[in-house]
């Protein structure tokens, strides 16, 4: 397999346009690309989504600091996916 296109600095620069939809049909084969060559990357995305299900299964406005025992999970689920 051939080194992609885009470089993981990239790749994290570009998560959210990617998971709403945002990227060019250009711009998503090369980060889907990337996506597939790079395992860091893709650890990435899975805690970025993790990330996002814990703040959606929160009842804390997006705005204000996450209270306590949702920053220990958040830190928790960051920790298990490291091992």
């Amino acid at each position: 397999m051939r080194q992609p296109q885009v470089r993981c600095v990239e790749f994290v620069e570009q998560i959210t346009e990617w998971l709403e939809g945002g990227l060019s049909d250009p711009e998503r084969l090369l980060f889907e690309e990337h996506l597939a060559y790079c395992g860091p990357c893709g650890r990435y995305v899975d805690q970025f989504r993790a990330t996002l299900r814990l703040l959606r299964d929160s009842d804390q406005p997006l705005g204000d600091a996450p209270p306590q025992p949702l920053r220990d999970s958040l830190l928790n689920a960051f920790r298990q996916q490291h091992r």
